[in-house]
């Protein structure tokens, strides 16, 4: 319904999740980070989100791969419900960068000269 009665979003106060190419897009969702598409859209100037695990399964199995995937995708947005190790659980597995930041520097379209640091400030 927010879109009806538009081609576009121009002049809305917010956007909506649309595949891409569509005249409303601008941030579109990728659950699975080893979807194709997702590396093009980031490319492509779209604002990107992905989820890091897959609810439980990889946080019990302490399997690290899809978070990898999605650290290295590119992706805005990086979902997760383990960002702290689970309490209801015996694993480790938690989704942080390293150091403890919460942003660092785009693996696929930060410029060169980019440094996580000067993102802390």
């Amino acid at each position: 319904m927010y879109s009806d009665g538009r081609s576009s979003l121009e002049g809305r106060p917010m956007f909506t999740s649309a595949t891409p190419g569509d005249p409303d897009a601008a941030f579109v969702r990728f659950d699975d980070p080893t979807s194709p598409g997702l590396g093009d859209a980031v490319r492509a100037g779209y604002l990107v989100r992905t989820r890091t695990d897959s609810p439980t399964a990889d946080a019990r199995a302490n399997d690290t791969s899809d978070r990898e995937v999605a650290f290295a995708s590119g992706a805005q947005f990086l979902s997760t419900d383990y960002y702290e190790p689970s309490q209801y659980f015996d694993s480790p597995y938690v989704v942080r960068f390293e150091n403890g930041a919460v942003a660092r520097c785009n693996p696929v379209t930060a410029p060169p000269t980019c440094t996580d640091d000067q993102l802390q400030e």
